[in-house]
């Protein structure tokens, strides 16, 4: 039979079911006879389960935050940047501007109007979120016309009715219509020509 002290070193093992079968037999009989060991046992089974316990409320903590985190990434709207055919823009027969989207899903767009280099020029841009990434596409047909650029979905915003440019431009669409003509002139360098008359 084992002594105290082995057994005592064999108990983690035993907890966690990975000492061998004759050593588990060894030690199960062993403890029914040894007060000292059996108590032993306990506390260690006692530990072995509050140890538990606690990783699985971490485990389950980090999955809450982590889905606090997705869930809100989800929602943050993430400019898309213009590439070449990212959008189209046509003049039907009726004056409508007809704007196509061909960069897949996205959350919504922005629009302004504001004169430019003495012409009505329309600025707009799309963004889009993680989760607008795994949305079925929009149709991504949006309309200028009777003073309103609107994709009929996600947005609509008034617009000059006569309408002679439109440029892709991503930036602030709450400062941008407000800057003095010299600094937003600065400011939409890097516009993209859709569209003009």
């Amino acid at each position: 039979m084992m002594k105290c002290d082995i057994i005592r070193d064999l108990l983690s093992l035993y907890c966690d079911g990975l000492c061998s079968e004759a050593s588990k037999q060894e030690i199960e009989a062993h403890v029914a006879q040894c007060q000292e060991c059996r108590a032993c046992l306990a506390e260690m089974k006692e530990e072995f389960s509050r140890g538990r316990r606690r990783a699985v409320l971490i485990a389950v903590a980090v999955m809450l935050i982590l889905s606090i985190v997705l869930a809100g990434a989800a929602d943050v709207p993430q400019p898309v940047s213009y590439t070449d055919g990212l959008v189209t823009a046509e003049l039907a027969v009726d004056e409508v501007i007809d704007l196509y989207y061909h960069g897949g899903s996205y959350d919504s767009f922005h629009g302004f109007s504001r004169e430019m280099d003495g012409r009505n020029a329309v600025f707009l841009y799309f963004d889009c979120t993680l989760r607008s990434d795994v949305m079925p596409d929009r149709e991504g047909h949006l309309c200028i016309g009777n003073g309103l650029l609107t994709d009929f979905e996600t947005a609509t915003y008034q617009v000059d009715r006569q309408v002679d440019a439109v440029y892709y431009l991503v930036g602030d669409y709450l400062k941008l219509p407000g800057l003095a003509q010299a600094e937003f002139e600065q400011a939409v360098v890097d516009a993209v020509l859709l569209w003009e008359r």
